[in-house]
């Protein structure tokens, strides 16, 4: 239905930046476009530097680092913690010989970091999985901790920051993507064609082009396309 609506019929109203041609379904995803892409003159100012930033959680990172020595930053994932207590215990996550308790589904004999994300996994066997609701943008989330982290894109919070370059990120996962631009790895490699890739997903789609699959396929007119991303900009007129 994504398709029909994208391409077949007329879509819902969309707001559009007005300085490019970036355009949302949603007002705040192009509020905060415009604020990160296009002012240079951003509200929240650094007293001691002058560097400006374009939210207030950007600039206290930015204190706390640089000017007051306060904020703990991870070195193995950059993750910031303003509690040395929370560092410390988070730091505790990479260690090899750090023991964490796990929670072993009795069912499938899945194995889980955390008691939420088990008792979401058993609501599942059940039946009774239990769904949160952006109450900004409407996107279904299957854990309260992926709709936190999901309202990160909305309020702009990155907690996430590279040490290298001082870029910060919304997600750990955006991080360590990020940083191989610096250490230029390449981890997953085609077992074909031996071309490697920065991330699993982008060689499952390179492995289509072997293969020949394409599980996205226009209702109307029965095309199929490698990703779901070439669907939506098929332009098919039936």
């Amino acid at each position: 239905m994504t398709h029909v609506n994208n391409v077949h019929v007329t879509v819902r109203e969309t707001f559009k930046c007005e300085i490019c041609d970036y355009t949302s379904k949603y007002k705040l995803s192009v509020k905060t476009h415009t604020i990160r892409k296009h002012t240079k003159d951003f509200a929240y100012k650094c007293e001691t530097c002058g560097k400006k930033y374009p939210t207030k959680s950007q600039l206290e990172i930015h204190e706390k680092i640089n000017h007051q020595g306060l904020c703990h930053v991870c070195k193995t994932c950059g993750k910031v913690f303003k509690s040395e207590g929370f560092f410390k215990k988070h730091c505790k996550a990479h260690d090899p010989d750090y023991i964490k308790e796990v929670f072993t589904c009795e069912i499938c004999s899945t194995v889980l970091r955390k008691a939420e994300a088990y008792r979401n996994h058993m609501q599942r066997h059940s039946g009774q999985a239990i769904n949160y609701v952006c109450d900004i943008c409407g996107k279904v989330i299957t854990s309260l901790q992926g709709l936190k982290k999901h309202k990160r894109i909305h309020t702009g919070e990155k907690n996430f920051l590279c040490v290298t370059c001082g870029k910060d990120f919304v997600t750990n996962q955006s991080l360590i993507m990020h940083t191989r631009v610096h250490t230029k790895e390449r981890p997953f490699q085609c077992l074909i064609c031996t071309k490697r890739f920065t991330q699993k997903s982008s060689l499952n789609i390179h492995m289509r082009y072997h293969t020949g699959e394409r599980p996205f396929e226009c209702t109307l007119c029965s095309k199929k396309f490698v990703t779901k991303t070439l669907l939506k900009d098929h332009s098919c007129k039936a």
